[in-house]
């Protein structure tokens, strides 16, 4: 490790470290209620599972197990104190941003990895991701190593190695569980051998099987992690807006000609029930409004590319600060972009790899709802695009000659 790289990484420890400290006092939203959204229902969950010993699911299947028993962990060391989580989260984003310097010094040298370092240390999304007690901080260092060992992995120990993350990552995020077989289909396609590929499914399958096998026997259903179709016909329906609608169980739903209240939509007795109950009015509500559908869908991918949210404040002055960040937002994303193909030069199959998790996480957006949260696994890799991009702007313009006049 050189200098630079020796006094980034004292700065950026530094940095995630005070930022832990003071995160309720930093975050407007986390200075109003440090337990905000679903960190509620996740400190709930973790500190019932420290102090007595019951694993109770609060969302209906939506929760992965993962995060929640990591938090319990802490939790029955220290007792219910969230502010260790937070110090748990700084240290889950060091190991996210170890990650991605290894992976982008491997791919592109030193200068990259030094571009990849600063810009990810001060990512809004991932820095301030460190107060919120949500399953993301997890999934951000899985996701980065998954993909880490999956390029750079030796052998069979490689395709273990990111078998299992990926199946942590799906027991920490159950939408990315399908992703361990394009990963899969990946492997066959870069290495022309069934050997890696099987492993990496093998190592998956029975990372998540344990808790499957428990979650299923408990509701008397194959429930493979999670449940979604709760999740779906929230971001699908009448009032949507692209996100989660806090009020979604007291609105009217009109579906097939009838209108009622949500609760009373779903109305089964039990929950796994109630999701297929859900799922089924979710895709009825979408073959009935294919045009407000599509309209949706649109809502869905502007949430997503907007900062920090699509919001109308009252304040003029917020809504300039709000548009301004967009606009800084979006040359990001121009550059990630850009670095991203760029990066397809030096190493195609790598730069395959990425495309498939971006585009596997785009594809979960469209399907249920967008935000920057629901971005936020695959930032660190927008990061790395970003950083190749700045390094062959940089190149490009340190190499063209410059013209003087006689």
């Amino acid at each position: 490790m050189n200098r630079v790289a020796l006094w980034l990484w004292l700065l950026v420890i530094l940095l995630r470290l005070l930022y832990a400290l003071l995160a309720t006092q930093v975050d407007p939203l986390l200075r109003a209620n440090p337990l905000h959204g679903d960190a509620v229902i996740h400190d709930r969950m973790a500190w019932r599972l420290a102090s007595a010993g019951e694993y109770r699911l609060e969302k209906g299947l939506m929760t992965a197990p993962a995060y929640i028993y990591l938090m319990a962990g802490v939790y029955t060391l220290v007792g219910h104190a969230p502010m260790a989580i937070r110090l748990l989260n700084a240290s889950l984003g060091l190991l996210t941003l170890w990650g991605l310097w290894q992976l982008t010094r491997k791919l592109t040298g030193e200068r990259a990895a030094q571009w990849v370092l600063l810009l990810g240390a001060l990512h809004p999304h991932l820095l301030m991701i460190t107060g919120w007690l949500y399953t993301e901080n997890l999934a951000l260092p899985l996701a980065v190593w998954a993909v880490y060992c999956l390029c750079y992995g030796r052998g069979a120990v490689g395709a273990l190695g990111g078998g299992v993350l990926l199946g942590l990552l799906a027991l920490t995020r159950a939408n990315y569980l399908p992703f361990a077989l394009l990963a899969a289909l990946w492997l066959l396609w870069r290495g022309r051998s069934w050997q890696a590929p099987m492993l990496t499914l093998v190592a998956t399958l029975v990372t998540v099987a344990p808790y499957v096998a428990y979650i299923s026997a408990r509701y008397g259903a194959f429930i493979p992690i999670g449940l979604g179709g709760y999740v779906l016909l929230w971001a699908n329906n009448e009032y949507a807006d692209g996100g989660f609608d806090p009020n979604f169980l007291e609105r009217e739903l009109t579906i097939g000609g009838e209108t009622k209240l949500t609760r009373a939509w779903l109305d089964a007795p039990d929950p796994v029930q109630q999701d297929r109950q859900a799922m089924r009015l979710a895709f009825q509500w979408i073959r009935e409004n294919p045009v407000a559908w599509l309209t949706l869908l649109g809502r869905k991918l502007a949430l997503t590319l907007s900062a920090f949210g699509l919001q109308n404040p009252e304040n003029r002055d917020v809504g300039a600060a709000l548009r301004f960040a967009d606009g800084v937002y979006w040359v990001f994303l121009a550059l990630a972009g850009y670095g991203l193909w760029r990066l397809g030069c030096v190493d195609k199959s790598i730069a395959v790899l990425l495309a498939l998790l971006i585009g596997w996480t785009l594809f979960t957006i469209l399907l249920y709802a967008g935000g920057s949260r629901a971005l936020l696994p695959v930032q660190p890799f927008l990061v790395l695009g970003a950083a190749v991009g700045l390094t062959a702007v940089r190149r490009a313009t340190a190499e063209t000659p410059s013209h003087h006049e006689d």
